[in-house]
């Protein structure tokens, strides 16, 4: 009898308890179920999706768009996002929708997995990477040419690879970063190793220092100690400028042009870089390479060091002259306005003042040595200078 109260008193507390937990066990399926959707969306989307690149047929501007966005990243360096650049330079030149060998586009060739030599975008994505592009794009509703989708894909949805781009975008050396993203993520480009270091070297040098640049709007004989730290000189090959020995007659080395000359000079692109350069990179003589090419009087490579220009264009063909003209290159001799003694120096002449007694260079390798840092003086001419006039 007593055995049976006990049952029947169970078999009460049970119904009476049996709607309370069914509702708690629906209330903890739901919250399980929007646990696994956090977490689900957690591993799908996160604040590096949210990518947005600029289109633009200008080359700094897509790269500067792509390195603000990177930047956004943690952990991720100058030196690693300089790699990518330097790599997506030599992959695509920052265009966005342009095809192998500048083939057409043809849908059903891009979406066979199987074809080769028929790479995509920014990165040149080829092959399954190239399918797996596309179909992102297609489950985006968007162009697989939006430049903002395919930097979303390779930080995000590239698989593996992905993981691969993140790690040389934290790498503290740019030559390092380079040749990794190069080896391992682009996965391609053998002997291009050089020329890919040489454009993400140019690149750092662009944006490493952001707006912490100082400003420096005269040409005067005083000295600038915070932006010339690299007081000694460089031994480097090709040139060599000794900042301590106050770097000639008229001036001292500034980052941005005299306002005396700003209205004289109408091509300010000092950062264009030529695939064509053997210089050593941020070199005299590098810079003046690229320079003289992007004014359209090109020199050519094997001219030696700064000093040795002035005697071996002479050889070769080249118009010389001791006095300065505007867009023509001058070579300096061991000592001459602040020269390398033993190197010597080469610059490019942007400006001639108005009284005619000074001109105005542009310059590597004088502030930030090694940099590619471009700088500017203001000279007078005198013995030891030989003006170059090149290829038209």
């Amino acid at each position: 009898m007593q055995k049976q109260l006990v049952s029947h008193f169970k078999h009460k507390i049970l119904l009476f308890l049996a709607p309370y937990l069914a509702f708690f066990l629906v209330l903890l399926l739901i919250v399980m179920a929007l646990f696994y959707q956090d977490n689900n969306n957690d591993c799908q989307t996160n604040s590096e999706t949210n990518v947005s690149v600029t289109t633009s047929a200008d080359k700094e501007g897509v790269a500067k768009s792509i390195h603000d966005n990177l930047k956004k990243i943690s952990g991720v360096t100058e030196a690693g996002i300089a790699g990518y650049l330097g790599n997506t330079e030599n992959e695509s030149g920052f265009n966005a929708s342009i095809v192998q060998s500048n083939a057409t586009f043809n849908e059903s060739t891009a979406m066979n997995a199987s074809i080769s030599g028929y790479a995509l975008g920014l990165n040149q994505w080829d092959n399954s990477r190239r399918v797996e592009l596309l179909n992102y794009a297609k489950s985006q509703n968007k162009k697989w040419s939006d430049a903002g989708l395919q930097l979303d894909f390779a930080l995000n949805h590239d698989g593996t690879n992905s993981d691969l781009l993140k790690q040389g975008l934290k790498m503290s050396d740019v030559d390092d970063a380079t040749e990794f993203l190069r080896a391992k993520w682009e996965r391609g480009g053998a002997g291009t190793t050089s020329k890919r270091q040489s454009y993400a070297r140019a690149w750092y040098a662009k944006f490493s220092n952001g707006s912490s640049d100082t400003a420096v709007d005269t040409a005067t004989t005083g000295t600038e100690t915070t932006q010339n730290t690299d007081n000694t000189t460089n031994n480097s090959s090709g040139c060599s400028t000794n900042v301590a020995q106050g770097m000639g007659t008229s001036g001292a080395p500034v980052k941005e042009i005299p306002s005396a000359y700003k209205s004289k000079i109408k091509d300010t692109n000092f950062t264009a870089t030529s695939s064509s350069n053997t210089y050593p990179f941020g070199q005299c003589t590098w810079y003046t390479y690229n320079r003289m090419q992007e004014l359209g009087t090109p020199v050519e490579n094997g001219l030696g060091n700064g000093a040795d220009w002035g005697k071996n264009v002479k050889a070769k063909g080249y118009k010389t002259d001791s006095q300065p003209h505007v867009g023509w290159a001058v070579s300096f001799s061991q000592g001459a306005d602040g020269a390398d003694p033993t190197y010597g120096h080469v610059a490019v002449v942007e400006a001639i003042s108005d009284d005619k007694t000074h001109f105005l260079v542009s310059e590597c390798n004088v502030v930030a040595s090694g940099t590619g840092t471009v700088s500017f003086r203001e000279l007078t001419a005198g013995q030891g200078v030989t003006f170059i006039q090149g290829k038209q």
